[in-house]
């Protein structure tokens, strides 16, 4: 007799293989999976953009990285359009030579290739990071509510919330929400995102050499994480963190790592008032992220108050906890800003657009002073950003395939 047929699970992820998020999220799923067996191998699906040579692919024992090329297809909707239309053929042509137990889609845009790809075969679909991403970009002003863009995902993931095995969300506040419009909630499942605790866990010689590497003493620090503009404040965010070093002392110093042009940032900062020479603006690599935030005392999340940002798991805030930073969080910010409002260690909320910032401020750098605040704080990130959830949810979707 021949050896038992693998398990095998497809998995797409609409990101690129060298975008921060795949690493921080999309390798660690992968991981998982196989190390708690719920398959025996995977292949992994990225789409990446741009017109430079192809990344190397993933190395990951259990696992095949197969990656496609995105449309540079202008204008952008019949790029989409075509992109839908490729990655409908690659994906089915690859159910149809794997048979997979399950195909995963990471995110509702991976999630409507895969409702197309799977019309037809017998392999049901999941996705994952479940986000309402059409009102996402129309709240911010990257699209409007009547055009293509936004009709087109919506209309997409209308379709997924009917023909999913299950979908995952990062937030039970969505979660709510799509109950309240009409969904099975036995078919929701809720993960936020993870964090690698001891992965970004505090360093003390991290935090002596980063420090070092700055010109930086024994004064307080706070870093921010990210782009400006979008989901996050721009002007509002340089100003706040221009009032951060007015209130820390001489000695504080603003830590900001972004792939945003260093002088457009500078520029934005010294319109803001921000004293500069206390300032270090850089890009990091996902691999150099601990160490920064070993360096750092407190950490700030500026996003926009915008209704869909309710229903977002903000992976750098589980990565502030983890380093046990407390956050300077906007509210209404997924589950993170009720948590923050009950767990006093997790940080403090504020309006950018209003008069609390001080407030903000003068209770976590109270709360910083206090003998073993940093690991309270690390441990929130255990709590409530543990892979652990992620592999519930996993697990429950795995066991609707046997029921099935």
């Amino acid at each position: 007799m021949g050896s038992p047929a693998k398990r095998t699970l497809v998995f797409l992820s609409y990101w690129a293989t060298n975008e921060p998020l795949t690493a921080a999220t999309v390798v660690p799923t992968v991981h998982m999976v196989l190390q708690q067996g719920l398959v025996d191998r995977v292949v992994l699906c990225t789409v990446e953009r741009g017109p430079g040579p192809m990344p190397s692919p993933f190395r990951i024992e259990g696992c095949e990285h197969v990656q496609w090329r995105a449309s540079t297809l202008r204008p952008r909707v019949l790029g989409r359009a075509l992109d839908l239309w490729r990655t409908h053929r690659r994906l089915a042509a690859i159910l149809r030579a794997e048979r997979p137990v399950l195909l995963m889609a990471r995110g509702v845009v991976a999630g409507g290739f895969a409702h197309f790809a799977t019309r037809g075969t017998s392999v049901p679909y999941a996705v994952d990071y479940f986000e309402p991403h059409a009102d996402y970009m129309a709240d911010v002003g990257e699209w409007t509510r009547g055009g293509l863009l936004y009709r087109g995902l919506s209309w997409l993931m209308r379709l997924q919330r009917r023909t999913a095995l299950r979908v995952v969300t990062v937030a039970h506040n969505y979660r709510s929400m799509l109950m309240r419009d009409g969904m099975d909630g036995g078919r929701i499942l809720v993960a936020p995102c993870p964090v690698d605790s001891e992965r970004m866990r505090f360093d003390p010689e991290a935090r002596r050499s980063m420090r070092e590497r700055i010109g930086m003493g024994e004064g307080i620090a706070a870093i921010y994480l990210g782009k400006f503009g979008g989901l996050y404040h721009r002007e509002r965010s340089f100003h706040a963190f221009a009032r951060f070093l007015d209130r820390a002392g001489s000695d504080a110093r603003m830590i900001i790592m972004t792939p945003e042009p260093k002088d457009d940032v500078l520029a934005g900062l010294r319109q803001a008032g921000a004293d500069l020479a206390r300032v270090h603006v850089g890009f990091a690599l996902h691999a150099d992220v601990p160490a920064w935030l070993s360096a750092a005392d407190i950490a700030f999340a500026p996003y926009r108050g915008t209704p869909s940002s309710a229903c977002i798991s903000p992976m750098k805030i589980g990565e502030y906890w983890a380093a046990g930073l407390p956050v300077l969080l906007t509210r209404g910010v997924g589950d993170d800003s009720a948590i923050i409002a009950r767990e006093p260690d997790g940080g403090a909320l504020f309006d950018p657009e209003g008069t609390d910032l001080d407030t903000a401020m003068g209770r976590v750098m109270a709360l910083i002073g206090t003998p073993g605040q940093r690991e309270r704080t690390a441990l929130l990130a255990g709590r409530y950003r543990s892979i652990d959830l992620t592999v519930a949810a996993y697990r429950t979707i795995f066991g609707a395939l046997t029921k099935g």
